[in-house]
């Protein structure tokens, strides 16, 4: 069986993501979708045959077969949609740093928002950045550049007790030392509010907190792309985000409190 089959019919696959939902009478499907209610029973007919869609009663319902296939289409429809949404940020990007179960996921960005910095507006990108840092309770990072305006906004969250984790590159660290206040930062990570992984080549640029997702990559020639970013308010790219933070982290070295003596 073509398990992918149904993503080659409109119908099929609106049929399958409708009774995903919930479990829908003829008119219910109907009313989510622009075919006749003629064609649509003929093509749940045709679903029937596959062992995907069930009836009892007037209500028509997957099958385990059916929700098999029906979430697997939906993931796959996504990130189809996700990747021509954005090709204008993938194409030029470097994507071999993401890890390949990221990718399979990478639908989970459908609904972000690419921000460009236009000619006239090359700060567009960072003040959007500093606006989602600003705004949250908890932030975790990987900073493979440096920037001064970051590190008074993350020496403002750590001045009102709000969790800070980054993982950055040793040159981004010292960097970051020689312009921050170092009492905040020894003082925040004596409490255990900041924390400090050091690993080199970092290829992402990332900012997740409890609100918001940012997304930064480096060009196909290894230069950093400072002038567009993916954003999301969504709750299923903060989680993509946090496992692209998590997975990062694996092989970081934890930053030692004597390292800001």
């Amino acid at each position: 069986m073509d398990y992918l089959a149904p993503l080659k019919s409109d119908l099929k696959l609106q049929i399958l993501l409708s009774l995903l939902e919930r479990e829908k009478k003829l008119a219910e499907i109907h009313a989510d979708l622009k075919s006749s209610e003629t064609t649509i029973l003929h093509t749940i007919k045709e679903l029937e045959g596959l062992s995907l869609t069930t009836k009892s009663g007037l209500t028509y319902q997957l099958t385990s077969l059916g929700l098999l296939e029906a979430q697997m289409c939906k993931n796959a429809n996504q990130s189809a949609n996700t990747i021509e949404k954005f090709k204008d940020f993938w194409l030029p990007h470097d994507l071999t740093p993401l890890p390949p179960s990221l990718m399979l996921k990478i639908g989970a960005l459908n609904d972000s928002t690419l921000i460009r910095a236009e000619t006239l507006e090359l700060g567009k990108v960072y003040n959007t950045f500093q606006e989602i840092l600003l705004t949250s309770n908890k932030v975790t990072g990987i900073s493979p550049i440096f920037h001064p305006n970051y590190v008074p906004v993350i020496e403002h969250l750590l001045a009102k007790n709000k969790p800070v984790e980054l993982i950055v590159t040793q040159g981004v660290l010292k960097k970051t030392l020689s312009s921050a206040k170092k009492d905040t930062l020894k003082k925040s990570f004596q409490n255990n509010k900041l924390k400090i992984f050091l690993k080199e080549n970092l290829k992402v640029a990332l900012t997740v907190t409890d609100k918001n997702f940012s997304l930064g990559l480096f060009k196909t020639n290894g230069d950093y792309d400072d002038n567009m970013d993916l954003i999301s308010l969504n709750k299923e790219a903060i989680q993509w985000g946090q496992e692209l933070f998590q997975d990062t982290l694996k092989d970081s070295k934890k930053l030692e409190p004597e390292a800001l003596m």
